[in-house]
């Protein structure tokens, strides 16, 4: 498959048990075959799952995720991106570093999200977010996120232990580099900006095609 040029729209389509979970567009920054850098400016509407209109959702967000993941009866709908975030992701990486900005265009921190190594398709890439993930702040302090969910499919068996062990290999690995403040955690992207010219990405019509 070619490479994206910058400014293209791509879609990130995310997968459980070849299902359509989400669907995310998303603008090109740099693609380099491994390597791909993306851009998601606040106020990209994209598709979420959400519990069917037609049986009550559990309370708790752990088990609405686990309760939708084990009927695979979620339905689509639309949500607004809440934050600018540069994606950096790599071949073969069980995980993608957001690099987040507040809406003046201030560095704000880094966000970890563990998640399946992306395919490439012809509308973009394919994922899984494996529900963990790390909050790692301007001063390179960290915490877990979602630890809850990630348990969650531990306990319900929508998550084997071989994954999960994969999943906290690749947690230790990035949070090493964090603390030894390595790219992209030594604020090289920081004062990055997206050209002016590009506008808020949008869905296609095909973004639901797999």
């Amino acid at each position: 498959m070619r490479l994206w040029l910058p400014g293209e729209t791509v879609v990130i389509q995310e997968l459980w048990r070849n299902q359509l979970w989400a669907a995310r567009p998303i603008t090109v920054v740099h693609d380099g075959g491994g390597d791909l850098v993306l851009w998601c400016p606040k106020g990209t509407v994209r598709k979420v799952p959400a519990t069917p209109p037609t049986r009550q959702s559990p309370t708790a967000r752990h088990e609405w995720f686990a309760d939708l993941l084990t009927r695979c009866d979620w339905i689509l709908v639309d949500s607004v991106w809440d934050v600018s975030t540069l994606w950096l992701l790599r071949e073969d990486e069980w995980h993608a570093v957001w690099v987040s900005y507040l809406d003046s265009g201030e560095h704000w921190g880094w966000y970890i999200n563990l998640q399946e190594p992306f395919r490439r398709t012809k509308r973009g890439i394919q994922t899984m977010d494996l529900m963990l993930d790390i909050l790692v702040e301007r001063d390179r302090s960290w915490r877990w996120k979602d630890e809850d969910d990630f348990e969650m499919l531990l306990t319900r068996g929508l998550l084997n232990s071989i994954t999960a062990e994969r999943v906290r290999d690749e947690a230790g690995k990035v949070l090493q580099r964090v603390e030894r403040s390595e790219p992209p955690f030594d604020g090289s992207w920081s004062h990055w900006r997206p050209d002016s010219t590009w506008s808020l990405p949008e869905l296609p019509d095909s973004w639901a095609s797999l």
